[in-house]
């Protein structure tokens, strides 16, 4: 049987190497540990996203292991007459039941961790400030996204495919980005000059094009983009609505 694997997560399997519960316990803190210090430096992916994904994994293995233990027997130890049935001893626990106990204890800390994550992302998504910049078009699936943090404004050409994913594994993941250029934000440069170079140089003839401004200073890659992301996937789609 294998341990849990804390470190990274596969993308077929959970578990790696052999099992020690005592070692696992430290890994599994060890995991929850970097992730906290993480959410100290307002990182928020992709631990967010990991965080969700071995939960899944978890629940997936639960329910195969009850499955497989509602289809185990024991040996027979008797007959009772009086029901007219056999009476079996209890089926041997199967080698993974260490296993299973360890993800119980684990998964009420992954969801307290996950938790800690969402109620950070709510403050962090509350600082963001955002809108449209000029008037939108009617199909507002592909744009640009203008991420402002002190005078520096980092333009992503943003896209969301025609066809969703049928189970959305987080809004942030169902928009396509590409860092394109970055401009100096002052009095000479506004975000409406912005989006007119973009119309002029850019591939879109008539992009819909959002700004975001944070009143804290983000993690570009870990958060900043993915929140940007997320807001922008509500606001195109209240559009097409």
């Amino acid at each position: 049987m294998e341990p849990l694997s804390w470190s990274g997560l596969p993308a077929d399997r959970i578990l790696t190497g052999t099992l020690d519960a005592e070692l696992e316990e430290y890994r599994l803190l060890a995991y929850l540990q970097r992730v906290d210090g993480f959410y100290r430096e307002r990182k928020l992916y992709p631990c967010l996203d990991e965080l969700e994904a071995r939960i899944a994994q978890w629940r997936a293995l639960s329910g195969k292991a009850q499955e497989l233990e509602s289809g185990l027997a024991g040996d027979v130890a008797g007959l009772d007459l009086r029901r007219g049935e056999l009476v079996r001893k209890p089926a041997e626990q199967p080698a993974g039941d260490a296993v299973l106990r360890m993800l119980e204890r684990a998964l009420p800390q992954l969801h307290a961790a996950m938790e800690r994550g969402g109620e950070l992302r709510e403050e962090l998504n509350r600082s963001i400030r955002f809108g449209p910049v000029g008037v939108l078009p009617l199909d507002a699936r592909e744009g640009w996204l203008l991420l402002r943090q002190r005078n520096e404004a980092l333009v992503y050409s943003y896209a969301l495919p025609i066809v969703q994913q049928v189970v959305p594994a987080g809004q942030h993941t169902q928009v396509r980005t590409q860092y394109f250029a970055t401009w100096t934000v002052g009095l000479s440069t506004n975000y409406g000059q912005i989006k007119a170079e973009l119309v002029r140089n850019g591939p879109l003839p008539n992009p819909a094009t959002f700004v975001f401004e944070s009143d804290y200073s983000l993690p570009r890659i870990e958060t900043f983009l993915p929140l940007a992301k997320r807001i922008a996937y509500e606001l195109v789609s209240a559009v097409r609505a």
